[in-house]
């Protein structure tokens, strides 16, 4: 027997409470589960229960797992039917939400509606069998719009040759290959302007090994953002980065996507740091900010998508033992650090 999905109609909320008493209630769309269903799908892509990259975000079906007695929810599950007609879930705890929860307590700040230096709580509730409501012209989100194709290229690992693992690659993760090539201009281009953050994109393939059958990632250029605007603690992408970088994938011609972006920090450590640099201090440097979070899940949303961070500070390379780098990427909707491969 096979399940079948009975789509439930809720409206979900996003409270933040400040001492403990609500301050504002942010009505959320299907738009913002979108990276929850994508991640659901993935997981399924990866053990091979679809073989296109084609996301069924229309079909989904988003259920809360309600407190009990209570509105409030502690997390929600992503339903897909799959094409033999079994179920694929997904969970995602409240953490899902916590970067937009973080901007809009920003917001509420500016409008002087909390203090600028409250401390908020956040937490989700979900009502059964009410539609969500629609939000003002301009600022809906349509999930049928057409989405770019996403190939999968049949290639095999072996061709690379041996491998060297960087920060403890865990064996259950979706696999990321980095050229060499990739991770030394990321530093140097750091180090070109080490007083200022600068940032790039990454263009790689989406692969299927085609001895395993394992889902890969394939990074394979890096693309320099030099026409962003950038400060000291940020790096901002304008209409002719991706202008840039449209005409180097078509200059290139080999079919590459744009798989994640680079990022450098330009935060030194002090002069009384011990050595080997101990881990609470690499983690002043190898850091992801809110700013970092929020550009991620605007730009680079897809659960194959990486985020590489290079830094300018020596002291780091003999702590790690390899260059200055740290690779972030997409685990259950949420960006965390991970470790990869390093392939020549």
């Amino acid at each position: 027997m096979t399940a079948t999905l009975t789509p439930v109609q809720h409206r979900f909320v996003l409270e933040l409470l400040h001492d403990g008493q609500p301050v504002h209630a942010l009505p959320l769309e299907r738009a913002d589960f979108a990276r929850a269903v994508e991640a659901t799908f993935f997981e399924s892509l990866r053990r091979g229960l679809y073989r296109d990259y084609d996301p069924p975000l229309e079909r989904a079906v988003v259920e809360p797992i309600l407190d009990p007695g209570s509105p409030h929810a502690g997390a929600f599950e992503v339903v897909l039917q799959l094409p033999s007609g079994d179920e694929q879930r997904g969970r995602f705890n409240g953490e899902f939400f916590r970067t937009l929860a973080r901007r809009t307590g920003a917001q509420l700040a500016v409008a002087g509606r909390v203090p600028p230096d409250a401390s908020l709580l956040y937490r989700l509730a979900a009502f059964a069998d009410e539609p969500a409501p629609r939000k003002k012209p301009g600022l809906v989100f349509d999930l049928e719009s057409d989405q770019p194709a996403i190939p999968i290229r049949s290639a095999s690992r072996k061709r690379h040759g041996p491998v060297e693992a960087w920060d403890n690659p865990d064996p259950g993760n979706f696999p990321v290959l980095m050229p060499r090539h990739v991770l030394e201009e990321s530093v140097e281009e750091a180090r070109k302007v080490p007083d200022r953050e600068v940032g790039g994109v990454l263009l790689g393939h989406l692969c299927r090994d085609e001895d395993t059958s394992e889902l890969y990632l394939e990074v394979s250029c890096l693309v320099p953002a030099e026409e962003t605007e950038a400060t000291a603690l940020s790096v901002t992408f304008t209409h002719r980065t991706w202008a840039r970088v449209r005409e180097v994938m078509e200059w290139r011609g080999e079919g590459e996507l744009v798989v994640g972006w680079m990022h450098s920090h330009p935060f030194r450590l002090c002069n009384e740091c011990p050595l080997p640099v101990p881990p609470e201090c690499q983690a002043k440097v190898l850091f992801y900010s809110t700013d970092d979070e929020f550009l991620m899940e605007l730009s680079f949303p897809r659960p194959f998508m990486v985020g590489l961070l290079a830094a300018v500070e020596p002291k780091l390379e003999s702590a790690l033992g390899h260059l200055p780098v740290k690779l972030f990427g997409w685990d259950g909707g949420l960006i965390r650090p991970r470790g990869f491969e390093v392939i020549e």
